[in-house]
């Protein structure tokens, strides 16, 4: 059964100026045991998507249309007491500043074990009095929790994981923060971890181990992963499918492999244009032109009109809905599109 099932969703921010449809009927599909990327530039709308996902939008944002779906059971239509038990326990979430999403006053360990008390059968109590008192006194070092948490250090590749739990996110490296962000996000073994911007600020030594450490984990733990980066270099090293998003909406999605060597959306064209490779160096980058727009009442139909070299009228009147971009070999169209008027069949471009 499919993990994850995003149909329609409109998240959206009333603001004194208007409203700031931050994301605009985006679906998305996330399978067992797959890495889905998401890319786009920033204020695209992706930490949002995520954000919905989770059920953490802060207000006045809302929710205003579409659903997600968890293992076929909307998330919308459950209770908050509810939300709570799946966020953190079937839904987990790497937030992209570790510094800022650790506790500095608990160690890290404390805080590893501190999810796997809310979210796994260890008979230790998450009461309010037990944790003053942990916080107080530290936990012992012969509970399950505790145990645990050494073990995730261990597995995130934490050196010396015993001594290390016991110290605070201060007197962690950069790396090693997010390494016990995404051994804090595994504790309770999700289905579904959402890694929003994980190698930023790190250098690529870093990236890359941290990268290596994500595929593992998909593994040893059966978690699907909803990868969030402006990195494309990132995306084509781990993913199995990518999702371009622009403006609030996805543009193009396909496969990892295909969307690289064969990209359509001229979105996605000019990500790809202005990223620099080893593999193939280039005089110079092609920036795109133009930034993002406001987010507020776009007046035009495709959002990456003004700053497409292809754009015609149609583009700026007509709704690009998706579109097939490719063909097997029996002529049915795959799982490859792009929301543009100027790809599809060719009998159908304007």
């Amino acid at each position: 059964m499919t993990v994850l099932e995003v149909d329609g969703l409109h998240t959206r921010f009333p603001t004194p100026r208007g409203t700031v449809d931050a994301v605009n009927e985006v679906d998305l599909r996330i399978e067992p045991g797959e890495i889905v990327g998401l890319v786009g530039e920033s204020g695209s709308g992706k930490s949002v998507l995520a954000e919905s996902i989770m059920g953490i939008v802060e207000e006045p944002g809302e929710i205003a249309s579409g659903d997600i779906r968890l293992h076929g059971e909307s998330l919308l239509d459950l209770p908050e007491s509810k939300r709570r038990e799946i966020r953190g326990g079937t839904i987990s979430m790497v937030f992209q500043d570790p510094m800022n999403s650790l506790n500095p006053t608990l160690t890290v360990g404390e805080q590893i074990a501190e999810m796997v008390r809310l979210h796994q059968p260890v008979g230790e109590s998450v009461s309010l009095p037990a944790e003053l008192k942990r916080k107080l006194v530290g936990s012992s070092k012969n509970g399950q929790a505790w145990r645990r948490a050494i073990e995730m250090l261990e597995s995130v590749e934490i050196p010396e994981p015993e001594t290390r739990a016991s110290d605070y996110p201060h007197e962690f490296s950069g790396g090693m923060r997010q390494r016990a962000m995404i051994a804090m996000a595994l504790a309770a073994e999700p289905d579904l971890l959402i890694a929003d911007e994980p190698t930023t600020a790190l250098d690529v030594t870093i990236q890359a181990q941290i990268l290596d450490e994500l595929r593992e984990l998909k593994d040893a733990f059966d978690t699907s992963i909803l990868l969030i980066t402006h990195d494309l270099a990132v995306v084509s090293e781990v993913c199995d499918r990518v999702n371009v998003m622009y403006a609030g909406e996805i543009v193009e999605r396909a496969d990892a492999t295909e969307l690289f060597s064969d990209p359509q959306h001229p979105y996605t064209q000019g990500l790809i244009a202005s990223t620099p490779r080893l593999d193939a160096p280039m005089d110079s980058l092609e920036p795109i032109d133009g930034n993002v727009p406001d987010l507020i009442d776009i007046p035009f139909a495709c959002h990456f009109a003004p700053r497409c070299p292809e754009a015609t009228r149609e583009c700026y009147e007509i709704d690009p809905n998706f579109r097939p971009v490719d063909a097997d070999t029996d002529g049915e169209s795959n799982d490859h599109v792009a929301a543009c008027l100027r790809r599809g069949p060719t009998e159908e471009r304007l």
